[in-house]
């Protein structure tokens, strides 16, 4: 494989949306910490994909420091302010500033080494984009959910319908601030379009629903054909943060594998790594991603299928490694825990229908199982999570939902 030229790194680095506005201490040391480790490359090129991001901002901050961007001059004086914030938060661990050179001298590397154990696994020589879509495979559950995305995905999902957020500010900054106008002037992402239009018609300030919490004794593969046809259904994937589908091709039966074998859920992963994370995959530690548009199909027939939108978001594996370094102490670990549940769920409000009315948001006890987290712990965090007002509300964000359920599916990875 080729060196990256020059030309083609500097397309690749300006096609990533940088959400400069919310980005936080946080997110950058999350970021320097993954690409500043040698040891168990993802197979996914995660690091890749973390990588690219970090390059964006930099270009981002370059434009700035030169007092120019796209249109012209930047006069925003709390944008320069906070540029200077994030330009002191990109040093290594020893408060040493990132070498830029070095960096990009790294994105060529990776882009030349050959890693994906995946591909090893299935006996695949050429990677090429989607080759997951026809490994050879046994497994009916793959056969089949390929049927559905063959049917009904051709084509993929389009750019709209797949959303990633890097922290739970970017997605408070979609929400309309008192006495600003209705037209579009926030900075967003193209695909947050519709979640902009919708916060300033409906104000989450202004939801204040007789919200409806249950439990139901089905799986969420089931329990999404019980909701009422009208509603917009949003469930929550217990994602892996550095593969997609997690063991899908493995025939693995977690809450995730069992999503997508029963939906076209796998194919708006896969998009997810070939266009927005530019072919590595890395679901961001303090963020999520949003799909719109998935169907679920009854496993029996097809042509009768519930579409529903999916949250994927990842907790911290206790009981071994993943991209991210588990935290050091329990205080922290629910502090970031916290902050990965508040994510999703104001991904959930932004991307509510209507007022969030005839909305079903579909829970479940994510990262209890082979990941090690304490049931108990998982359970508090969605309790003060629901019970925390966000998105410019006074009110505790349940109330921004019609219903709240929680699918019988027990964690396993």
């Amino acid at each position: 494989m080729n060196p990256v030229s020059t030309d083609e790194l500097k397309t690749k680095i300006l096609s990533v949306y940088v959400p400069l506005e919310s980005l936080t201490e946080q997110v950058i040391r999350s970021i320097i910490s993954v690409i500043s480790s040698s040891d168990n490359l993802s197979p996914d090129y995660s690091q890749r994909t973390l990588l690219i991001f970090l390059l964006a901002i930099n270009e981002k901050l370059n434009e700035i420091e030169n007092n120019t961007d796209e249109r012209g001059s930047i006069s925003d004086k709390n944008i320069i302010q906070h540029a200077k914030k994030v330009r002191q938060w990109l040093v290594y661990n020893n408060n040493k500033p990132l070498d830029w050179d070095k960096l990009r001298t790294a994105y060529d590397e990776m882009t030349k080494q050959h890693r994906n154990a995946l591909a090893h696994y299935c006996g695949v020589k050429d990677a090429n984009p989607y080759f997951e879509l026809t490994i050879k495979t046994h497994f009916n559950d793959v056969k089949r959910s390929r049927v559905y995305m063959n049917k009904f995905r051709q084509d993929g999902f389009k750019p709209e319908e797949l959303k990633l957020y890097w922290n739970t500010e970017q997605i408070e900054n979609l929400c309309p601030k008192d006495g600003e106008q209705t037209d579009i002037k926030l900075p967003h992402d193209s695909s947050d379009i519709d979640a902009i239009e919708n916060l300033q018609k409906y104000p989450v300030c202004n939801r204040n629903h007789h919200v409806k919490i249950d439990y139901i004794n089905k799986g969420i593969e089931k329990a999404v054909f019980d909701i009422p046809e009208n509603a917009q259904i949003i469930v929550l994937n217990f994602a892996n943060e550095q593969s997609p589908g997690g063991g899908y091709l493995r025939h693995a039966r977690a809450q995730e594998e069992i999503i997508v074998y029963n939906s076209d859920g796998y194919r708006a992963l896969l998009d997810l790594k070939y266009t927005r994370m530019g072919g590595g995959y890395a679901i961001p530690e303090f963020g999520c991603a949003y799909v719109r548009n998935m169907r679920f199909f009854d496993s029996e027939s097809e042509e009768r299928y519930r579409s529903a939108d999916m949250l994927v978001s990842a907790c911290y594996c206790l009981n071994g490694s993943e991209l991210y370094d588990n935290p050091k102490t329990r205080e922290q670990l629910r502090k970031n825990t916290l902050a990965k549940f508040h994510a999703f769920m104001a991904a959930a409000v932004a991307n509510t229908i209507g007022d969030g009315s005839t909305t079903y948001l579909l829970l479940g006890p994510i990262g209890t199982g082979a990941f090690g987290n304490d049931v108990e712990d998982i359970a508090k965090c969605f309790r003060d999570i629901l019970e925390m007002p966000m998105m410019n509300s006074t009110r505790p964000i349940r109330y921004a939902f019609g219903n709240i359920c929680e699918p019988d599916n027990v964690e396993k990875s």
